[in-house]
């Protein structure tokens, strides 16, 4: 029985007043809000951004119901994801200290002031411990007492949301990447032929210049250091010593490009 009420005790520990104080701290009064109603309104201008993400490791083909990795090695290719992003405003309404809330600190309430009476009056070598939490209990159930006769209080606020909106995962036309003095067209399916990427490969163990991605008219350098040449050939020239001093977890390397809208999507913005 002692152990129940323990139990009991410790979970109400916290109390409705001191969660509510706590609540108020935090900025977080936004939960308490009831009857929540909103509307959302799109906010002209769309913003269209292509993310285009380059390997440096060899990735493997999956084995459908397989226990074990695959061995077999993927062609080499970048990936490409073009996405809109738009803005509402969200238009907010609710009330705050309805009728949920009378209920709940009321209940609240009574339960805090049964467990302090009870914890005040208890007896043995724990009697300064339980006097404690009931001394806190009887204090939170006051202000708790206090804080059911809130008056409703009505919400109306507006707020600013971003929406992104998946478009398409293949690479646009016209893409190219620029490795040393070289250009090489990069297909739908991201990949740069066997001469791009040999050529790749060949720039990966002694660099000249910079990786340069070329799509809509617009430039974006892959930013390749020490760090990402040491696991491309660690991963793409087991055979060879590993010249990493240390280790870098990185897999891949990314850039993007943000374009009017439409010029990758094919649809006409706002």
């Amino acid at each position: 029985m002692r152990a129940l009420f323990a139990l009991a005790l410790a979970g109400s520990m916290s109390g409705c007043a001191t969660s509510w104080i706590i609540t108020q701290a935090a900025d977080g009064a936004r939960i308490l809000d009831e009857g929540v109603r909103e509307v959302r309104v799109p906010v002209p201008g769309v913003q269209e951004k292509l993310a285009v993400s380059m390997p440096l490791g060899i990735e493997y083909a999956t084995v459908p119901g397989g226990t074990s990795p695959s061995t077999t090695p993927l062609p080499f290719q970048l990936t490409c994801r073009t996405e809109q992003r738009a803005k509402d405003v969200v238009y907010h309404s609710a009330f705050r200290y309805g009728s949920k809330w009378k209920l709940t600190s009321g209940v609240m309430f009574l339960v805090e002031a049964a467990l302090a009476a009870v914890s005040l009056a208890a007896e043995g070598k724990d009697k300064v411990a339980y006097q404690l939490g009931g001394a806190f209990l009887a204090a939170d159930a006051l202000v708790t007492a206090g804080l059911f006769f809130i008056p409703r209080k009505e919400i109306y606020r507006h707020d600013e949301a971003t929406t992104v909106t998946p478009v398409r995962s293949d690479c646009p036309d016209g893409m190219s990447l620029a490795i040393g003095s070289e250009k090489f067209p990069v297909d739908a399916a991201g990949r740069l032929g066997e001469v791009g990427d040999a050529a790749l490969d060949a720039w990966m163990s002694a660099p000249t210049n910079e990786l340069v991605l070329e799509v809509a008219g617009q430039q974006r350098p892959f930013q390749i250091g020490y760090g990402e040449q040491c696991v491309w050939m660690r991963e793409h020239h087991r055979e060879q010593p590993n010249r990493c001093t240390a280790g870098v977890a990185l897999r891949s390397v990314m850039t993007s490009f943000d374009v009017p809208v439409g010029t990758l999507s094919g649809v006409a913005g706002l």
